[in-house]
C-alpha cells in the first residue's frame, strides 16, 4: 500500500500544471543602502541560466524572456557587499534593491549574504523566531511537536526526544550550531543536553541524510541554529521568560550581542538561561519527585577579513532531573501490582521543588572553532573542529546502608564521554549550473564509567569522505551524493575475572539522489531515494543492568551487526490562493533493524524490581504518510488539519514492531485581527488533538497494554504590543485544557502514571537595543 502512496504526490502533480509563460520581464534598480542613490554599471548576473547585464548610468538593468520559477541574482558593485538574492517570479515585475543590505519592494524575496546555502531535496520544515514564540521554554521535543509528523518518545514528564517518520535515539541526528550531540551514546532515553533558548531558527529535514552528515542520520536531521552575529555597530539583546502553572516552573533568557565600533569586524554574543519547575501534576495526583533545574550559558565571537572569517562559540548545559521515585520499585509483586493500578502508590504526594533520589546530574560542554576561507568568487573552504564534554551522574532511589558512605551522596553510576570532531569541506557555487560540495569528516570518543557497570569503557574513531553536487535549472533542480565511512570501537569490560577487549569495525557506502521540482509558482515536488546505515551503540552491544532513566534493566547483544536502509521519500507542495497543502510519503526498508524488546519478565535486584528489555534484531519496513491542509476560510480567520499515520513491520517475524506513534489528527482554527497602532499580529488559535489507540502490537509481548485513544484542547493566543517605545510580544498557552486523563503509548513511564494535567503558561519576550551607530 504506500509503494503507491509514495508515489500520490507525484500523480497529483499531473493535474494541476499548466503551459509555461516564457516571456516575463524582470527589471530592477541598483540603490546605495546608505544615501539612496542609484548605483550606475552596476553587474547583475542571473545564476541560472546563466545571464549577465550590466545596469546603466542610473543603475537601471533589465532581463528578458524568463520564465515563472525560483531564480538567483548576484549583484556587484564597487564598494559593496556581493549579495545573491533569491526570488520567485510569477509575473513581469520592477524590484528595487539596496545594498550592502537587504531592501525590497516584494516579501516574496530573500535577500541572502553572500551565498546561499543549498536546499535539502528532502522535505524540511522550521521553526522560526514568531513561531517558537508560541513555545518558549518548553524542551527541544516539545517545541518540535509544533511540526506535522514529529511525536515525542518520553521517558516520564520531564525527559522528552524527537521521533521522525516513526524513528528516534540512534536514528536521529541533532546538530547545535552545526556539531552533531553526543551525549546520546548512553542510552535512547537520554533528551538531547541543549539550551533552546540559543535558537533563532530550529530546522527539520526528514528522511536520511547520511551523505552528507555520516552515519545515524537515518530517520532525519535537527539543525539547531543561533542567529547571525551583528555586522555594524549596535548592542542589542532579548529577554525571554515562560511561567507555567503545572509545576509552578519559570524559564528565563537574556542574550546580549554587538559589534565594537573601534574594533572592527568583530562581533560577539553572550546568553545565559535558568530553568526551574516542581513536581507535576496528573489529573488527579502529583507525581513524586519530578521537579527538574537548569542552568546553561553560551558565547560566540566572530571576526572576518575581507576573504576569511574565523569563530569562536562555548555552551555548557547544566541539568538535575527528578525520577518519579514510583519507578524505582522494591519487590516483584509491587512491580507487578504497579503495572495494574490505576494510580501509583504514592498517589497522595504534595507539591514540592525538592529533588531527592533517585535523579540525574547531567553536564554538557561544547567548544566549536571555525573558519572560512574564500578561494574565489564562486567557491570556499570551510575548516571546523569541536570538543564535546559530557558528564551523567545517577544516583538510586536508595542510599548505601552504610552511613558514612551515605553521607557522601555519592551517584550509583557515573558516565564520562569525551569527543574530538573535525571536518574540512569545500563547497563551490555556479559552475554553469553545478553546485556542490565535498568534504572529509572524522570523530574520536572516549569513554569511562565509574561505580555500577552498564556500559563499558571503550574507544572509538571514524571517519567520512562525501561529495555532492547538484545541477540546477529554473524550474528543475538533481542532486548526487556519494559518501565512504569507517568506524573502529574497542571496548574493555570484564566477564567474571576475565577482562574483554573486543574489537569491532564498520563501513559502509551511501547515496543519495533527490530532485526538486517546480512548474509554476503554485506546485513544488520534491523525491528522494537514499540509502542509510548505523554500526550499534555500545549499549545496544554490551548494556547489562539497571538503566537508571528509565528505570529498567536492558541487555545488549554483542553480536549485533551494522543495520542498513534503503528509503524514498516524496513531498508534494501545491499553493492556490486560499489553499496550502503539504502531503509526505515514505517507505524505508531495513535490514538488521535493531530495536527494543520487552522480555516478559521482572527481575529482582539489590535496588528493586525492574521489567527487563532486550536488544534485537531483524530486517523490517517503516513507512508512512503525513499530511498538512491550510485553507483561509474568511478573512482572518484560517484552518488547518495535520494527520500522521506510521505503520512499522518485522518482515522476518511477520509481526508489527513495538513503539511506533499510534495515528494522529490535529485542527488548528486561526483568528487574527487587524494591527493597530499599539498592538500588531494579534491572534487567538484554539487546538484539537485525537490520538488513536495502537491497535498495531501483539497482546501480551508488552508489560500493559497500550492504552486507550485520547482527544485533547488547547489554545494558544498572542500579539506584540508597543508600551511606550518598546515592544513586548506576549504569548498565552493552554495544554490538556479539560484536563483530560490519558496515557501516551510512546511514555516509557505509561506503565505506572498518567500524563501530565492542564497546564496554564504565560511567555513575554522583550528584544532591545542598547546602542545603535545609525
Amino acid at each position: 500500500m504506500f509503494k503507491k502512496i509514495l508515489f500520490i504526490p507525484l500523480l497529483l502533480g499531473q493535474f494541476v500544471l499548466k503551459s509555461q509563460n516564457c516571456n516575463l520581464l524582470l527589471e530592477g534598480i541598483i540603490r546605495d543602502e546608505d544615501n539612496s542613490e542609484n548605483l550606475g554599471f552596476a553587474v547583475v548576473k542571473l545564476l541560472s541560466p546563466e545571464t549577465i547585464v550590466q545596469c546603466n548610468e542610473n543603475g537601471y538593468f533589465a532581463i528578458n524572456n524568463l520564465c515563472p520559477g525560483n531564480y538567483q541574482l548576484l549583484v556587484q558593485h564597487i564598494g559593496c557587499r556581493d549579495t545573491v538574492i533569491a526570488f520567485e517570479l510569477n509575473k513581469s515585475r520592477k524590484i528595487t534593491f539596496r545594498l550592502p543590505h537587504s531592501h525590497n519592494e516584494l516579501q516574496a524575496i530573500d535577500i541572502l549574504s553572500k551565498h546561499e546555502e543549498l536546499k535539502f531535496t528532502q522535505s524540511t520544515q522550521s521553526l522560526d523566531a514568531k513561531t517558537m514564540d508560541k513555545s518558549r521554554g518548553l524542551s527541544l521535543a516539545d517545541q518540535l511537536k509544533q511540526l506535522n509528523g514529529v511525536s515525542t518518545f518520553n521517558t516520564g514528564p520531564s525527559i522528552s526526544k524527537p521521533m521522525i517518520n516513526g524513528m528516534q535515539g540512534y536514528r536521529i541526528l541533532i546538530l547545535n550550531n552545526g556539531v552533531r550531540l553526543e551525549g546520546q551514546q548512553w542510552g535512547s532515553d537520554h533528551a538531547p543536553e541543549l539550551d533552546p533558548f540559543i535558537a533563532h531558527r530550529i530546522s527539520l529535514v526528514r528522511g536520511a541524510a547520511s551523505v552528507r552528515y555520516g552515519s545515524d542520520a537515518i530517520g532525519g536531521i535537527i539543525l539547531v541554529e543561533p542567529g547571525e552575529l551583528p555586522d555594524t555597530a549596535s548592542v542589542t539583546g532579548e529577554f525571554n521568560t515562560s511561567l507555567f502553572s503545572n509545576g509552578r516552573g519559570v524559564a528565563s533568557s537574556l542574550q546580549l550581542q554587538g559589534y565594537f565600533d573601534r574594533i572592527k569586524n568583530l562581533s560577539w554574543r553572550v546568553q545565559g538561561s535558568l530553568k526551574k519547575s516542581g513536581a507535576l501534576k496528573t489529573p488527579g495526583y502529583y507525581l513524586k519527585n519530578t521537579a527538574l533545574e537548569e542552568a546553561n550559558f553560551s558565547y560566540a565571537l566572530e571576526y572576518h577579513l575581507k576573504h576569511a572569517g574565523f569563530r569562536v562559540y562555548y555552551s555548557q548545559f547544566n541539568s538535575r532531573i527528578g525520577i518519579f521515585s514510583d519507578a524505582h520499585v522494591g519487590n516483584l509483586s509491587d512491580l507487578q501490582a504497579a503495572f495494574n493500578r490505576t494510580k501509583p502508590m504514592d498517589s497522595l504526594a504534595q507539591f514540592s521543588y525538592s529533588i531527592d533520589r533517585p535523579y540525574q546530574n547531567i553536564e554538557h560542554e561544547l567548544l566549536k572553532l571555525s573558519s572560512d576561507l574564500h578561494t574565489g568568487q564562486r567557491s570556499r573552504i570551510y575548516l571546523n573542529y569541536a570538543l564535546q564534554y559530557n558528564i551523567r551522574e545517577e544516583f538510586d532511589k536508595h542510599r548505601p546502608k552504610n552511613d558514612s558512605i551515605a553521607a557522601l551522596n555519592l551517584p550509583e553510576a557515573e558516565y564520562r564521554l569525551s569527543t574530538h570532531s573535525g571536518e574540512l569541506i569545500w563547497e563551490h557555487d555556479y559552475i554553469r549550473t553545478m553546485r556542490g560540495k565535498f568534504g572529509v569528516q572524522g570523530i574520536l570518543q572516549e569513554n569511562r564509567y565509574f561505580q555500577r557497570f552498564f556500559i563499558p569503557n571503550y574507544n572509538a574513531y571514524s571517519w567520512g569522505v562525501f561529495g555532492i553536487e547538484r545541477w540546477m535549472l529554473p524550474r528543475f533542480e538533481f542532486e548526487a551524493g556519494l559518501r565512504y565511512d569507517y568506524k573502529h570501537l574497542q571496548s574493555y569490560y570484564y566477564e567474571g575475572y576475565a577482562l574483554q577487549e573486543p574489537i569491532r569495525t564498520f563501513d559502509y557506502t551511501s547515496f543519495n539522489l533527490g530532485g526538486i521540482y517546480k512548474p509554476n509558482s503554485k506546485l513544488r515536488l520534491n523525491l528522494n531515494v537514499s540509502s542509510g546505515w548505523r554500526a550499534p551503540s555500545v549499549n545496544e552491544l554490551y548494556s547489562n543492568g539497571l538503566h537508571h532513566g528509565i528505570g529498567a534493566i536492558e541487555r545488549g547483544d554483542k553480536n549485533l551487526g551494522t543495520e542498513k536502509s534503503l528509503s524514498a521519500i516524496s513531498t508534494l507542495n501545491f499553493n492556490h490562493k486560499k489553499l496550502s497543502l503539504e502531503l509526505s510519503a515514505y517507505t524505508y526498508s531495513f535490514r538488521n533493524f535493531i530495536y527494543y524488546q520487552p522480555s516478559g519478565k521482572a527481575e529482582l535486584t539489590i535496588r528493586g524490581a525492574f521489567p527487563v528489555f532486550l536488544y534485537q534484531q531483524n530486517n523490517a519496513n517503516i513507512s508512512g504518510a503525513d499530511a498538512t491542509l491550510l485553507y483561509a476560510l474568511f478573512r482572518g480567520v484560517d484552518v488547518k488539519l495535520n494527520a500522521m499515520l506510521v505503520r512499522g513491520r518485522n518482515t522476518e517475524l511477520k509481526n508489527n514492531l513495538l513503539y511506533m506513534p499510534a495515528d494522529r489528527l490535529q485542527l488548528f482554527i486561526s483568528l487574527k485581527a487587524k494591527d493597530g497602532r499599539k498592538f500588531r499580529d494579534l491572534y487567538v488559535e484554539p487546538n484539537l488533538l485525537y490520538v488513536a489507540k495502537q491497535i498495531r502490537v501483539q497482546p501480551g509481548v508488552d508489560y500493559a497494554e497500550a492504552p486507550e485513544a485520547y482527544l485533547l484542547f488547547g489554545l494558544n493566543a498572542g500579539t506584540s504590543l508597543l508600551l511606550g517605545k518598546q515592544w513586548l510580544i506576549l504569548n498565552f498557552s493552554i495544554s490538556n485544557a479539560a484536563n483530560t486523563v490519558y496515557r501516551d503509548y510512546l511514555d516509557r513511564f505509561r506503565y505506572y502514571n498518567d500524563a501530565l494535567g492542564v497546564n496554564y503558561t504565560l511567555r513575554l519576550r522583550i528584544p532591545f537595543t542598547l546602542y545603535n551607530k545609525k
